[in-house]
């Protein structure tokens, strides 16, 4: 199931009684601090915890030319769900 940003924002409008505009506004906040501190673990009880982990630099491979080049290195997002949340989906 995919869910957009706005479908969350009206989700938690219709929930929490709130205008839609402060819904969204909550939302878009939620995400710029994950943006914002993507050096530190983030640890939403019962939840999850997201965290950020550098991939390093590394050499890749053309399939079809066979030609090599550097892979440069990355920082990924990842998402470790809560038992809690793990139970419910099981």
């Amino acid at each position: 199931m995919s869910v957009s940003k706005k479908k969350l924002a009206v989700n938690i409008s219709n929930k929490l009684e709130l205008p839609i505009n402060l819904s969204s506004d909550v939302v878009n906040n939620f995400f710029e601090f994950i943006k914002k501190n993507y050096k530190d673990n983030i640890n939403i009880h019962k939840f999850g915890t997201f965290s950020f982990k550098t991939s390093p630099k590394r050499m890749g491979r053309n399939p079809k030319t066979l030609e090599e080049f550097e892979i440069k290195a990355r920082t990924k997002l990842s998402f470790k769900a809560s038992e809690e949340i793990k139970g419910n989906i099981n």
